[in-house]
């Protein structure tokens, strides 16, 4: 692993969970930790969501995969080639390196320049809530990864654990932040609250972001672990998870300057370039559909909507474009909501798991609530609703490709997510509705390791790759939830 920056400063941190106590963490005293913990924890936070949001190739293609986007010119993302601009590097690195490097410093730091220590703690638990939702991207992306000994300073080649034993963990780690909350008078950031860029140190909304995430994680557990799934899932539900758009974890970008805008915008109008179009069978899909959301995802082409082919160089101005409202600099970056957390409540509902509600009232919901969010009203859903091609009792195929489909579409810049419910429930298969030309192979259910793994931390690095299934480090080798 690369060594851990913020900025241009190393940091070091020993990974810790929130029954740990955090004040005994060995720190490097070559770091500059005079450095404010508000500072550190919004400097992670940001980065967080600006990986989440970011619209590269060379760190998060994962639009560009589950054909929500696919690209004009440089196709090899498309196609499934990731030779060119090396994503899998790209995606590992800005993770480790500026997101959880800042987050396991400000959680040390929070016990030196915070001087209530309850409220030190609960800084520390939401820190570790963020931290939780980052290695369960690079867990879920990889497999086994380092963890236990990720962000020590004194073992420069960490061993990568196994990817359940860290699901695991991050569940615990989960619940411990939870109660931890739950059971505070303190409040959070207390005197600095804008160091939070989601919440605004709301630590009830930090608690049904954490309940919403575990639902997210029990749901991708419940193909292979049922019963822990259906624990989790519902000890999520009596936390209390998100219930309206009110909750969605969102950050505000800063239009003012580039640095802190929506990277999306910086990558579609501030960049000058033209890389990506709309993905045809996103398109068709919808207008097939009379999705009201089209005119709120596409601008017109030529009187209609269409959109480019995976794996072809499209070229720009011959197809649909994004609508304006999201290249803007200042639109927000979205890292979990509530229509998610509906969709999950309804495929929980057809597992059999007692999360109260039907699958077709949970999935109404989630529509309706992707609709509103994007500027349609509730009529508008309704009438989307009403038609047999949508309507859940007489939309076509198994639960899975009617949850599939409409999750799929609701989660269009949703980036990570819109790629892993491919992933998870096998709808839309790519593989049969829309190969991309001259794909390098089927559809991926995983990023291989970063190149510089095999070179720099040889020895685990040839553990972690023999524990895949087939003993070999390619993107069709399964993790162990995916069936």
């Amino acid at each position: 692993m690369k060594k851990i920056i913020f900025i241009l400063i190393p940091f070091y941190m020993l990974l810790s969970a929130c029954n740990k106590d955090l004040t005994s963490l060995n720190v490097n005293t070559k770091a500059a930790t005079n450095v404010p913990s508000k500072t550190l924890f919004t400097a992670g936070e940001k980065r967080l969501v600006d990986y989440f949001t970011s619209t590269s190739v060379s760190s998060a293609p994962f639009r560009v995969l589950s054909q929500e986007w696919t690209e004009n010119s440089y196709v090899y993302e498309a196609q499934y080639n990731f030779s060119a601009y090396q994503a899998q590097s790209g995606w590992w690195n800005n993770l480790y390196e500026f997101t959880l490097a800042n987050l396991q410093a400000a959680k040390t730091q929070f016990y030196s320049d915070v001087a209530d220590p309850e409220v030190a703690k609960n800084d520390a638990r939401i820190a570790d809530i963020l931290e939780v939702f980052t290695y369960d991207l690079l867990v879920n992306t990889y497999g086994n990864i380092p963890y236990s000994e990720a962000l020590n300073s004194s073992i420069p080649f960490p061993k990568y654990d196994d990817a359940k034993t860290v699901y695991t963990d991050l569940l615990h780690r989960l619940d411990t932040c939870i109660a931890g909350l739950s059971s505070t008078s303190a409040g959070a950031f207390v005197g600095s609250e804008g160091a939070d860029l989601i919440y605004s140190a709301d630590i009830h909304q930090w608690i049904k972001f954490a309940a919403t995430l575990q639902l997210k994680m029990g749901i991708r557990l419940a193909g292979v672990d049922p019963s822990t799934a259906s624990t989790v899932i519902t000890k999520a539900v009596a936390t209390g998870v998100f219930t309206s758009n009110n909750d969605n974890a969102t950050l505000p970008y800063d239009p003012s300057s580039p640095a802190n805008s929506n990277p999306i915008w910086n990558a579609l109008v501030y960049s000058g370039r033209h890389d990506f179009v709309p993905a045809d069978l996103l398109v068709k899909t919808m207008v097939q559909w009379n999705d009201p959301r089209v005119p709120l995802y596409f601008t017109q082409y030529n009187g209609g909507y269409s959109g480019g082919t995976p794996g072809l160089a499209n070229g720009y101005g011959k197809y649909s474009d994004f609508t304006p409202a999201m290249q803007t600099p200042d639109y927000p970056g979205v890292l979990l909501t509530y229509w998610q957390a509906e969709f999950w409540l309804a495929e929980a509902v057809e597992r059999g798991i007692a999360v109260g509600g039907t699958a077709e009232s949970h999935y109404d919901k989630a529509i309706t609530a992707s609709v509103e969010f994007w500027g349609g009203s509730a009529g508008d859903a309704a009438t989307y609703l009403a038609q047999p091609a949508v309507n859940y009792s007489t939309a076509a195929g198994p639960w899975q490709r009617k949850l599939g489909y409409q999750e799929w579409i609701a989660d269009y810049n949703m980036n990570w997510d819109s790629w892993t419910v491919i992933r998870r429930l096998g709808y839309p298969d790519l593989n049969l509705v829309s190969p991309p030309v001259a794909a390098h192979g089927n559809f991926p259910l995983r990023l291989t390791y970063p190149t510089n793994e095999s070179g720099s931390n040889p020895t685990n690095w040839k553990a972690a790759v023999a524990a895949l299934p087939g003993g070999q480090d390619v993107v069709s080798a399964k993790l162990f939830w995916e069936q």
